[in-house]
């Protein structure tokens, strides 16, 4: 009874990638169905839920108004999540179904019209979103804030400029791995969306400097970018060290190829840079080299120790020789 009396006064629940014999997440999303009136957030996202669990929360206690689901990854198909949202659409402002592959459009197109007021929506992964989709998506979702659309085939430049000029609220975008996006896309970010916090085009391989030209131009509140496996290159790096070195907190650069020398100018010129990441990347300053123009920022991965010396000394070289 006091177990029951405690759970019962949870706000938010987290059971992830929580799987096997003694725990079962259906089981859980059914507790809170009957018990938790208080909860307004869930998330079982990697869990093993199913319809079954899901069912258990649009067939709750009455007084039960989810702000936030979260089931990525979860074997879920379209009937039980659809009156999931049915029944939670007047509070519900976070829907996140990543990697859900049973998810048809009609699942999609039904919570864009029922439930217009989401403000954070992960759809990454889900393979049958389409371009109609989106189409409503864009029609429909006018208070957003954080999107994430990775690795969808539908995504181009054309579907990215109409969602930016109707979701002109969005402060974080995810296209990561979506392969019809360019620099066109980064073009009408800046031109949409210019307080943007944070954008991840990492494995976006059309996108160029041409394309961080005019997001470094452009989006001079941006805090986190991932640019990894693009063709970013020394001229993007420099112009985000000339341009967003006021926000600029988190920048991922794996596997481009960008000089010691940029590295260091734009650890030096952004000083609230705490995150770089450099995997692959051949040419990494040393960490003391680093540490002495920005003591604060961490780069990953650390390179080994004769890595550094050697980097270090074709550096200082290269300076003699310059």
């Amino acid at each position: 009874m006091l177990q029951i009396n405690y759970i019962s006064f949870f706000q938010e629940i987290q059971v992830t990638r929580c799987t096997g014999s003694g725990l079962c997440s259906d089981q859980i999303m059914s507790l809170i169905g009957q018990l938790c009136d208080h909860v307004t957030s869930v998330d079982v996202s990697w869990s093993g839920a199913t319809d079954a669990g899901v069912k258990a929360l649009s067939e709750c206690c009455p007084g039960l108004r989810l702000k936030s689901v979260i089931l990525n990854g979860c074997q879920i198909t379209d009937g039980p999540t659809i009156k999931l949202i049915e029944k939670h659409k007047e509070s519900l402002r976070r829907l996140e179904v990543f990697g859900c592959q049973f998810l048809t459009p009609s699942f999609l197109k039904t919570t864009y019209e029922i439930c217009p007021s989401l403000q954070h929506l992960n759809i990454g992964q889900v393979p049958k979103v389409n371009e109609d989709c989106l189409s409503v998506m864009t029609s429909q979702l006018k208070y957003l804030i954080s999107l994430n659309l990775t690795g969808l085939q539908a995504v181009s430049d054309a579907t990215v400029d109409t969602l930016l000029q109707n979701c002109i609220k969005l402060q974080s975008l995810t296209l990561s791995s979506c392969p019809g996006v360019t620099d066109l896309t980064l073009y009408s970010i800046s031109r949409y969306t210019p307080l943007i916090k944070a954008l991840d085009v990492s494995g976006c391989k059309a996108v160029t400097d041409a394309g961080v030209e005019s997001l470094s131009v452009g989006c001079r509140r941006l805090r986190q970018l991932d640019l990894s496996s693009t063709n970013t290159g020394n001229r993007g790096v420099d112009l985000l060290a000339n341009y967003n070195n006021e926000h600029l907190e988190t920048v991922k650069l794996s596997f481009c190829h960008i000089s010691s020398e940029n590295i260091l100018k734009l650890c030096r010129r952004c000083k609230r840079l705490k995150v770089l990441h450099l995997y692959s990347c051949a040419h990494v300053p040393s960490e003391r080299e680093i540490r002495r123009v920005n003591a604060a920022v961490k780069v990953q991965p650390v390179p080994s120790h004769r890595h550094l010396h050697k980097t270090g000394q074709k550096h200082t070289t290269q300076s003699h020789n310059d």
